[in-house]
């Protein structure tokens, strides 16, 4: 088993509310109690659903290629290299074995600052269409005991090679163009479960840039669990396997993270299906995905009237009148398992069509090799007295 601390490489590519407590598949458990609501992004100010425009990913594009998936890269800056804003240079050429320090120009950002952190470059390699594809993103967390907010974090002292691998296997169930869309990934325990997608802010002041997703230390070092949604509970999938952990898998471990798919599919939503749309307004939940939290005539209907079009219990945020985990939600099945994709297909996902759209270069990625899941653990939902009485 690798070191815990001085982690020393990062291979290359190959191959998203929480309970502590797990239990058994079966149609009659009851839903777990309720939990203190995820802060989880969502628009600002609830609006009507943005039409869809999720662009076609093109993998077969070097990277700097503008795409209409792919924000057209900034160029060379050393202060936001800084920032962790790395470019393939930083992949290609930094030692490794030795974290470096996030540093935000001008002093730390009033709000998310990672001003301190330490980080290290994840090359996210690829090669398709007879193109060598390279991304390098930061993976970053508190060098001491505490995030920038006070809270205890345990990250400096147990992280390993297997936490980057995960996020590498993830990331290669993915359309390269989604791929690009991620810069920073900060594990700092901000979000109160298990992870944080903000859109970007447009305030030189906020770290939240519509890029960078913060997670929380549980999601690599605590089995699967059933997590409390809007309308029931469903089962949330840290890694593929039940009974798995991140934590201590090795340096060459095939496991990939649900979870984390759920949280690239809202910046997914930023800058692919609402690429039309900017600021607070790109948060906006999409068409495909609306439910009555967008029409706002929740309250007038019964339980199981508020759940027409939701794929998972998980789907609006919990402080908003929106649906845009619903958009997430859908996002997850269509990457995570043959069997999710078909649980999906049986809910008429509406955004389905989209997705399958922007996957089509590169196909599924159970048809490429990487790992499936065999089946699929169903919601429970409150509109049958928390049983899984829908097919998913």
């Amino acid at each position: 088993m690798p070191g815990r601390r001085g982690w020393t490489s990062f291979l290359p590519f190959a191959l998203a509310a929480c309970m502590r407590t797990t239990a058994p598949s079966s149609e009659a458990i009851p839903a777990p109690a309720a939990v203190a609501p995820p802060k989880l992004p969502t628009a600002a100010t609830p609006r009507a659903p943005a039409a869809p425009q999720l662009a076609r990913a093109d993998s077969s594009l070097p990277e700097g290629t503008a795409t209409p998936a792919a924000v057209e890269p900034e160029p060379s800056d050393p202060a936001r290299i800084a920032a962790g804003y790395f470019e393939p240079s930083q992949c290609r050429e930094h030692a490794v074995d030795v974290p470096s320090t996030l540093r935000e120009a001008g002093g730390p950002k009033q709000r998310f600052s990672v001003d301190g952190y330490a980080a290290r470059p994840i090359a996210i390699e690829r090669r398709e269409a007879g193109h060598d594809q390279l991304h390098c993103l930061a993976l970053a967390w508190p060098s001491g005991d505490t995030n920038d907010d006070g809270q205890p974090v345990h990250v400096a002292r147990v992280i390993d090679d297997a936490w980057p691998r995960a996020i590498e296997n993830t990331l290669a169930r993915l359309p390269w163009s989604h791929v690009l869309l991620i810069r920073r990934i900060v594990i700092d325990n901000r979000p109160t479960e298990h992870g944080i997608a903000p859109f970007d802010r447009q305030d030189p002041t906020d770290a939240r840039d519509g890029h960078t997703l913060w997670l929380h230390e549980h999601l690599f070092v605590d089995p699967n669990h059933w997590a409390r949604g809007n309308y029931g509970s469903y089962w949330g999938y840290h890694v593929d396997r039940d009974g798995s952990i991140i934590d201590g898998a090795g340096s060459d471990h095939d496991l990939f993270s649900p979870i984390l798919l759920h949280e690239i599919g809202h910046l997914a939503m930023y800058w692919i299906a609402n690429a039309h749309l900017t600021g607070p307004e790109a948060a906006s939940n999409v068409a495909c995905a609306a439910t009555c939290k967008d029409r706002g005539d929740c309250r007038t209907l019964d339980k199981t009237a508020r759940e027409v079009g939701c794929v998972s219990p998980y789907c609006t945020p919990f402080r908003f009148e929106s649906s845009t985990e619903n958009w997430a939600e859908q996002y997850r099945l269509f990457f995570q398992s043959s069997a999710s994709r078909k649980a999906l297909e049986q809910a008429r996902g509406g955004c389905l069509s989209l997705l399958n759209e922007a996957a089509e270069p590169l196909g599924a990625p159970w048809e490429r090799g990487l790992p499936d899941i065999s089946s699929y653990r169903k919601s429970l939902w409150d509109s049958c007295g928390g049983r899984a009485c829908k097919a998913w």
